[in-house]
């Protein structure tokens, strides 16, 4: 038959033993991953970013922003070892002290066709992982807010509800 592919039967083993690798990497030693970060829109129009963290004396690490337009390269900025938790900061432009680091070049604003992902990881003792928090959004995401309304969890949602949300995830 003309136009179907078939796979041979070492590169199906190959296919099954990385699948059942995985499901044991992650079940053996994994951490949770939750969606503590709110992105929101403050009152002059920037793009604001409020992390939520389960213990504020935890060792963290990032934050972390990739940006991936659709069908293009990959920017990002990121942050060392634990730059503290300070209040909201705007998405583009983290607060000085963290010692950003990153690709230059990348969007200074929300574009549209990007994709956004901001993550970053808590620690417990230095090297084991208690969990990690990640956030994906798009300009649309973000543009859809109405006042007062951040997004969090992949959803709308007032500060309140995200206030209450970071505290059932921990």
């Amino acid at each position: 038959m003309r136009g179907i592919r078939t796979v041979g039967l070492p590169a199906l083993g190959i296919v099954i033993g990385t699948g059942i690798g995985i499901v044991l990497l992650n079940s053996c030693g994994g951490h949770t991953a939750l969606d503590l970060a709110a992105v929101y829109r403050d009152g002059s129009g920037r793009i604001m970013v409020e992390l939520g963290q389960c213990d504020s004396k935890a060792d963290a690490r990032g934050p972390t922003l990739v940006v991936t337009p659709d069908g293009g390269d990959t920017t990002y900025w990121g942050t060392g070892r634990d730059p503290g938790r300070p209040g909201p900061f705007p998405l583009f432009a983290p607060p000085g002290a963290w010692a950003v680091k990153g690709k230059p070049g990348g969007p200074r604003a929300l574009e549209p066709h990007h994709g956004y992902y901001l993550h970053f990881t808590v620690l417990e003792d230095g090297h084991r992982v208690l969990y990690t928090s990640s956030s994906d959004f798009r300009r649309e995401d973000i543009h859809s807010l109405h006042p007062g309304e951040l997004w969090a969890n992949g959803e709308a949602m007032s500060r309140e509800r995200f206030h209450a949300h970071v505290t059932s995830q921990c």
